[in-house]
């Protein structure tokens, strides 16, 4: 699968990908916030996932709502 975390803390910068054993986790340095990127991501086909501007890409399957949004996830 592939993920687009670029709206995840867009404001912030510097989010970084690390990779732990329960996967892969996005990090905002700033905010010190760790979320699952598989929560926190747009789903993109490998095609989408080539693309240098983001907002060009498709995004499929679900993303927990609110999630980008600083709201709590239902």
């Amino acid at each position: 699968m592939n993920y687009d975390f670029n709206s995840f803390h867009k404001d912030c910068g510097n989010v970084e990908v690390i990779n732990s054993p329960q996967g892969l986790i996005v990090y905002c340095p700033k905010c010190r916030v760790l979320a699952n990127i598989e929560a926190v991501s747009g789903k993109v086909s490998p095609a989408d996932a080539c693309k240098i501007n983001p907002t060009q890409r498709q995004v499929i399957g679900k993303q927990s709502a609110n999630v980008n949004c600083g709201g709590y996830a239902e």
